[in-house]
Formats: C-alpha cells, structure tokens, sequence
C-alpha cells in the first residue's frame, strides 16, 4: 500500500510540470500572435526596443539628437522614457512642451506620419516628429531634432513609418508579455509551493494517508485554479471584437473565436476541419487571399484594407504565421476588424469641416457654420462683410439653398458692373417706351427672384437715387418698374454683400443710414484668409482635388516646402487668390507633387515669419514675437495708402505687374483696377 500511494504521488507531481508549461506555452503563443519577427522572450526590455528603433530611424534621416516620449496610461501625460544623450533631455522636455503648449503635437498626433516642424522654443534647426501608434492606441511620440538642412525623401518618411509601426507593434507586444509572464510566474510560484508542501508529506510514513489525501486535495485545488485561468483566456480571447481563424499547414480551419463564428454565420464546431477557401466570408475573397500570402511565404500580411461585396462593410485584415511550441512554421491565424464605422465617422468629420462648399474648420470657421444654418432658417435680410475673394457669394449661395426658398431662384446682381439708370432697370425693371431702346416692357431682377432670394453685391457701390429706391422696396415690399407709376409686389428675400467700410461711407454722406440699418437686419462677417490660416491645408487640397476634376490633372497632393509657402503667404486676394495660384500651379505640375518651384514668382518672393497656431488666440500668431501675424508692408506701401501717387510708386516697383502691385498694396486686384477707373490713370 506504501509503495502504491508513492508512485500515485509521483504521479502527481509529474503532471504538474507539465499542465504548468502547457499553460506557460498557451500565454506566450497568445502573446507572440501580434508580433512581428523576434521571441519576446528574448527582450532585454522597453529601452533596447527604442534604441534599436533609434538606429534604424538614423539609417534613413540624419538627425543630431533624439528622444522617445511614452504616454503613461495611468494619466496620460507624456514623459522622456530614452534619449541618446541624457544632457539632452531637459531640451527635449521643454521643445515637448512648447509643442504641446501651441497643438502642434496634437497635429502631429492626428496625421500619424513622419513630420518636419520648426523649434517651439525658438532654437536652431527642425524637429522631426513621429507618433508611435498601433490601430488600438497611442503608445509614444518619437523627436529628433535633424538640423537646418535637413531634408527627407517620400521613401524615407514611407519607411520611417514602417519602422515606428513596428516599435509601436512591438512595445504592444511587450507590454502584453510582460503581464502574461507575471500571471505566469505567479502560477508557477504556487505550484512550487504546492509541490514542495507534498515533498514535505512524503516525509514521514506515519502520516503517509494523512498527507497523501492532502496532496490530492491541493493538486485538485491547483488544477482547478488552471483551468479556471484556461477559462479565463478563452473568455478573453472570445471577447476580442475582431474576427480570428486559425488554420494548419493545409487551410484547414483550427479554431475560430466568437467574432468570426457571427461573421461566418455558422458555430465554430462546423467550421472546425473546412478548408479556410470553403468559407463564406464577406470580404470578396480578400480573406482566403491573405491566408494563402501568409502560408505560403510564412510572413506577416499586416493592414490590408476590403470592401464586402456588397460595399456596405469596410475591414482591415491581417495573417500572422502560427509558430508551434518547438518553434516551427505549423500555420496562419487571420484577424479581421470591421472599421465600418471608422470610416463613416471620418466622413462626417471631414462634412463638418464644410457647409455648402464653404471649407473651414478653424474656431471662427465652425462658429460661422453655426450661425449660417441659424440663419437659412429664417427669412431676413442679411449683410454679409469681408475683403474681396472671402466668398461673399458662397454665403449668399449657403443661405438659399439651405433655407425654406431653395425651392425658388436665386438671382445675383453685381451693382458696380451697370451704371444708375442701367441698375434701375435692371432691379426694378422697365415698360416699352421708358427710355431710348425700350422696346417691350421687361421685368427687373425683383419681379424674376419672386418666392426666392436675390443676392445684391457690391452693395456699398451703388448710388444715392438706388439707395431710395431700395430703402422704399425694404421697407414695404413695392416697387415701379421704370417709366411706370403702378407699384408691384414682390416676395424676395435679400442677402447683400460689400468689401466697403459703410460705417465710413455713412460719416461721408456716400451711403444712407437708414437704408444701412435696414440691410444690417443680421450681418456675416467673413474673414480674411490670413486670419484662418489653419484652414489653408483644407482649402488646398479641396481645390487640387477640384483642379483634377476640371482640369484633367493628376496632382496627388502639395509637399512640406510648398504647403509651409502657402500657409506663410499673406493672400490679399484671399480664397479666390488662393484658388487661381492652385489652378496655376496645378497646371505646371500635371502629376505628382505640387512643388515650391510650381507657385508663382511673387509668391515664393513673399517672406513673413514662421507660423503657429496657438489655443490661446484664435487665429495664427508669430513664432518669433508671439502677437498676431502683421500683413506685409512692401516698398513702404499700406493697406488704405490708394491714392494715385502710392498707386504710380508700386506699380512702378511691380515693373508694370498689375497683380503684383496689388499685393504690393495689401489689397485685391479687382480694387486695384477699380481705383484706376476712379482716379482716371491710365497706367
């Protein structure tokens, strides 16, 4: 009996070892699923990831120095984990928190590529900026200050990418081992413990049956606690929201999880032992494909992006080869994440950076958005303020179309294109035999905007005798067509617009008060671009996508230097400046990359300090002195110098370029030629 429980004990403790490098074996290969090409056993740690991550950075842009900020997760800040020189870390710490201070590296963050950015702190060189990211979050940013010259081609940035995926990849992974192997090392502790309590018990033969029905006790107690652990990572491995299929050497299904049994449409004990290629999936075959790329080269297929069918689902597939316990190619196990939703939301932000084709998604932008739709809503008049080329039309368009008289026309009229007696009867219309040449009668804008809007540009422009005309029509709705003595009636709303300061106008007796207060009923106040300048990346690459659309170009997008030239420039023509110098450079460059050698002359001439966007203001102020960006005071000439001696001075200077002395003045072309006509030079 002695000899018989001794063996049965033996037995015992034989079978601990084992379940214990099951369970062991189980967590690393749950562990090691997401990684890329190494043992995670084989780690030296958090800091040899990052330097190894360094050096390969270095192999593809030179850089003097850098530095990796790991988020912590407890509290979300971001603190200097490695840098290659500790001298160096309290520099990196302050340009961080410039950075940080004025959105930069929320910028950054949201781009999620490689990116070159002037010192926060004012220092000498650019920083080069990397988030470290993986699809389930943020792990780091990665900043290296590159110098002066530094420069960096699509590939090398391409490739930058690749590598700080891979530490983002591999920190995840690391992270997720480090914790598996704690729960390890716990579990291995208490079988220790246990196994040397039966040690114990087996000493001494008299109390041979006491302790071997302890022994049993405990072994079953441990054995329990295993499989209460197995339990646990099935369950956690179940509630993964992505698909998961293993399949062997062959394509035959191992094992699926809970997500791919309500993809597949079948319970896992079905599709256990079908050929992977067998399967019904929803993604046009773009599985069975990644499954065959990873089992026949036995690498990683990582991000491959497909449609279903049906083109109502978006997923993201990945295969990573299945490495068995002696460290051998035994399959593949394919994951699939449906970004459906991901990819609506990115849709939605990128509608809410727009309204009716006016793009924006700075502070003043959005707040004008809001007051647009307020306004669609109600029928009123509306004044709409701003510089030429702010779309004033653009609004006037918004307010129509968005509103209860979209229904109806919208008739637009440029009040400084016809003289007074030809305004007349342009608005209010005319009878046969009113004036030399009327020979029908003809109705004016009013009487055809009739259930719509009619927009009245250049408003500020129009004559004293119009302005009565106009004040009588807004204040009881009537009108008499020219020559005629019967009033009319008409149902219009009216949006008038004008770059003029009629606040001036009114204390110089050029413009009526009371028809002033009658048109400021509500007012829209546009911006000039150079107050909004966050919104030029949006409004380059809508009107590149534009250019490509009617131009038949295939420009893929601006680089760093030409985008830095656009953003820096001070636009006196505003949107629509901005649009013709896209349509100019689009038409130089064709294909590819709008460069800085494709934007004109005078434009690339500009000069004007680098710019940043600050939280604390609500437009871009000056790196170098902090206020607000000053406009450019060329050759000494202001923005209301326009008398004909600065006008004679900087044409002279633009050696007779019209566009060029406009924005040697700081204002648009169009006010430029308007000047000569009232001035009568004939330059």
């Amino acid at each position: 009996m002695n000899q018989q429980g001794a063996e049965t004990e033996q037995d015992l403790r034989a079978r601990v070892p084992d379940e214990r490098r099951a369970t062991l074996a189980a967590l690393e290969l749950a562990a090691t699923l997401s990684h890329f090409d190494q043992r995670l056993d084989r780690m030296e740690g958090v800091d040899s990831i990052l330097r190894e991550t360094a050096a390969k950075a270095q192999g593809l842009v030179e850089m003097q120095s850098w530095a990796f900020f790991l988020v912590d997760p407890e509290t979300g800040d971001f603190t200097c984990a490695l840098t290659d020189g500790p001298e160096d870390r309290l520099r990196f710490e302050r340009e961080v928190d410039a950075l940080i201070e004025d959105r930069t590296f929320a910028w950054v963050l949201g781009r999620n590529r490689a990116v070159l950015v002037p010192s926060g702190i004012g220092a000498a060189g650019r920083l080069l900026l990397h988030p470290l990211a993986t699809s389930s979050g943020l792990w780091g940013m990665f900043v290296a200050f590159t110098g002066e010259g530094a420069e960096s081609t699509d590939l090398g940035f391409y490739l930058l990418t690749v590598v700080f995926f891979s530490c983002a990849s591999m920190l995840e992974s690391y992270s997720l081992y480090r914790q598996l192997q704690q729960v390890n090392e716990g579990l291995e502790q208490q079988v220790a413990d246990r196994t040397r309590e039966l040690v114990s018990i087996n000493s001494s033969l008299e109390r041979e049956v006491e302790e071997r029905s302890l022994a049993e006790q405990q072994l079953r107690r441990t054995l329990n606690e295993k499989e209460s652990y197995r339990q646990h990572l099935e369950a956690v491995f179940s509630s993964i929201q992505d698909a998961i299929i293993t399949v062997d050497l062959n394509g035959v299904v191992l094992n699926i999880n809970a997500a791919a049994e309500k993809m597949l449409g079948i319970p896992a004990a079905q599709a256990v032992r079908m050929h992977h290629t067998a399967l019904q999936l929803p993604c046009a075959r773009a599985c069975q494909d990644v499954l065959g790329a990873t089992l026949g080269s036995g690498t990683p297929v990582r991000e491959f992006r497909a449609v279903s069918e049906d083109g109502a689902q978006v997923m993201i597939l990945g295969g990573t080869p299945l490495i068995s316990l002696d460290g051998t190619f035994s399959g593949a196990v394919l994951s699939c994440r449906d970004i459906t939703r991901l990819v609506s939301l990115e849709q939605q932000l990128r509608q809410r950076h727009s309204f009716s084709n006016i793009i924006g998604r700075s502070k003043v932008m959005q707040s004008l958005f809001g007051l647009l739709e307020n306004l669609a809503a109600y029928d009123t008049t509306v004044l709409v303020t701003g510089e030429s080329g702010t779309g004033k039309e653009l609004v006037a368009e918004a307010l129509h179309y968005n509103g209860a008289r979209s229904g109806g026309p919208l008739v637009k009229v440029n009040c400084t294109a016809l003289s007074e007696s030809l305004l007349e009867s342009e608005l209010f219309g005319h009878v046969r035999g009113a004036f030399t040449g009327a020979v029908r009668d003809r109705a004016g804008r009013f009487e055809t905007a009739e259930g719509g809007t009619i927009f009245l540009d250049e408003i500020g422009d129009i004559s004293m005798r119009i302005q009565v005309l106009l004040l009588r029509f807004l204040e009881s709705k009537e009108f008499e067509r020219v020559g005629d003595t019967t009033p009319r009636r008409a149902d219009v709303r009216i949006v008038a617009a004008t770059n003029a300061d009629l606040h001036r106008r009114i204390s110089e007796g050029t413009f009526r008060a009371d028809l002033f207060y009658r048109l400021n009923v509500t007012s829209v106040h546009l911006p000039p671009l150079r107050e909004r300048r966050e919104d030029i990346p949006l409004l380059v690459q809508h009107f590149v996508e534009q250019c490509n659309t009617e131009l038949g170009t295939r420009v893929a997008g601006v680089d760093e230097k030409a985008m830095a030239a656009l953003v820096r420039a001070p636009w006196p023509g505003n949107v629509r400046e901005l649009k013709h110098t896209l349509e100019h450079a689009c038409v130089l460059c064709r294909d590819g990359y709008v460069e800085a050698g494709h934007l004109p002359a005078e434009l690339a001439a500009v000069e004007s300090p680098p710019v940043r966007f600050d939280a604390a203001v609500s437009g871009p102020v000056s790196a170098a002195a902090g206020g607000a960006v000053p406009q450019p005071v060329a050759g000494g000439f202001g923005r209301r110098q326009l008398d004909a001696r600065s006008i004679t001075a900087a044409i002279e200077q633009a050696g007779g370029n019209k566009a060029r002395a406009a924005r040697l003045l700081g204002v648009g072309r169009a006010t430029l030629y308007r000047k000569l006509r009232e001035l009568d030079m004939s330059i």
